[in-house]
């Protein structure tokens, strides 16, 4: 969705804009650099940010596989890139309706490979008592995100290429997606840091799916471009499309929460570690922080997209007609791509290049291309 200006159309971005500031949605990566100034081993730990010393996935070769993609990656490297994905989404969904329980072992390993470990939320599980519709969507979405994780391992073990699950981290990598989403926004100081448990509430579920939905779909749309083999090209687009309606249920929702005036608090802790909380913040504002996040993570292009807010419209032959922005896309009406180093920029919460971190501590398995674990960026 998007209200363009002349200018906008003819540079071939988006601008979202807010009725409420009258300024774009996204579009402010350099603002939230300014504000955050923590992505950094001093941020999550050297344990979630570990620096990479030897990698050689920059933006050179990027390019290379730019020019001819096909030949640069193999159909086995792209859907292990896609399984280490899937895993993740499954751990969160799952563990979310079905008592902390996440994936069981007969999905986890990989040939000799031993599945990683997995830190979960704080929480075991949601209580959905109180919003039982919530809990009905999260479980079909727990059973879609199983379902791709054994669709691709049969696939990859057909192949002789199926790989483990990775180790995950979904307790200390939302905490600092949280820091850094409200230190960009301004709601926290440098010197403090956030906690953010995903299962304390429906809500809190809500946000942190906000996480995954957007970044999965953008991440299969940018991948289908090196499949080759037809077969698993019509496979990866049925996953995107699930991957889609996933990423509007939640940002639907949240949308409809936003409007009734949903706000959301968050634990903190200062450089004395003295506890305290941030107060209540604005969902819409929750939203728009952890898009600007992810788009100062993932390059210099502002590509995310919240979900506005009240104010926001779109332009139909001159008209400035009131709309929500349930789907992130272009002036053409697509959604975006992320390459897989964008990809592990978000997932490890570092702009730089790096071969972990964030919400895979020791990293992504891709053995049919290794360097296709690290993220972008030319600083190790």
């Amino acid at each position: 969705m998007s209200n363009q200006s002349e200018d906008t159309k003819q540079n071939g971005a988006v601008k979202i804009i807010s009725g409420t500031t009258g300024k774009p949605i996204s579009n402010s990566r350099r603002r939230f650099l300014s504000n955050a100034g923590m992505f950094s081993a001093g941020l999550v730990g050297s344990s979630l940010l570990a620096a990479c010393g030897d990698s050689d996935f920059n933006r050179a070769t990027v390019q290379d596989m730019d020019n001819d993609p096909r030949n640069a990656v193999s159909d086995a490297a792209v859907l292990q890139f896609a399984l280490n994905l899937e895993y993740l989404e499954a751990e969160y969904y799952l563990r979310a309706v079905n008592d902390g329980m996440g994936l069981q072992d007969d999905d986890t390993g990989g040939g000799n490979m031993m599945p990683g470990t997995v830190i979960g939320p704080r929480t075991t599980s949601v209580d959905f008592t109180g919003d039982a519709l919530i809990g009905r969507y999260a479980a079909e979405i727990a059973s879609d995100e199983l379902d791709h994780v054994q669709f691709l391992r049969m696939g990859l073990q057909g192949a002789d290429s199926l790989i483990g699950r990775p180790s995950i981290n979904l307790r200390a990598s939302f905490d600092g997606a949280a820091t850094a989403a409200l230190r960009g926004a301004g709601a926290i100081d440098g010197n403090t840091t956030a906690q953010f448990d995903p299962y304390g509430s429906p809500l809190a579920f809500l946000i942190g799916a906000f996480i995954f939905e957007d970044v999965g779909v953008s991440a299969y749309k940018g991948g289908a471009r090196f499949l080759s083999n037809p077969d698993f090209l019509e496979a990866a687009a049925g996953i995107l499309s699930v991957e889609g309606y996933h990423a509007g249920l939640v940002r639907t929702i949240l949308t409809s929460r936003a409007e009734d005036g949903a706000t959301v608090s968050f634990p903190t802790m200062d450089q004395d570690d003295n506890a305290g909380n941030t107060g209540r913040i604005g969902l819409y504002d929750v939203i728009t922080a952890i898009s600007d996040a992810r788009d100062s993570l993932d390059g210099d292009d502002d590509l995310d997209q919240g979900i506005g807010d009240r104010e926001s419209s779109v332009d139909i032959y001159g008209s400035n007609v009131d709309a929500t922005n349930i789907v992130p896309t272009d002036d053409r009406g697509i959604t975006f791509s992320r390459s897989p180093a964008q990809i592990h920029n978000i997932a490890y919460l570092t702009p730089n290049a790096a071969q972990s971190g964030g919400f895979f501590p020791e990293g992504t398995r891709i053995p049919a291309m290794p360097a296709l674990s690290t993220s972008g960026g030319n600083t190790p």
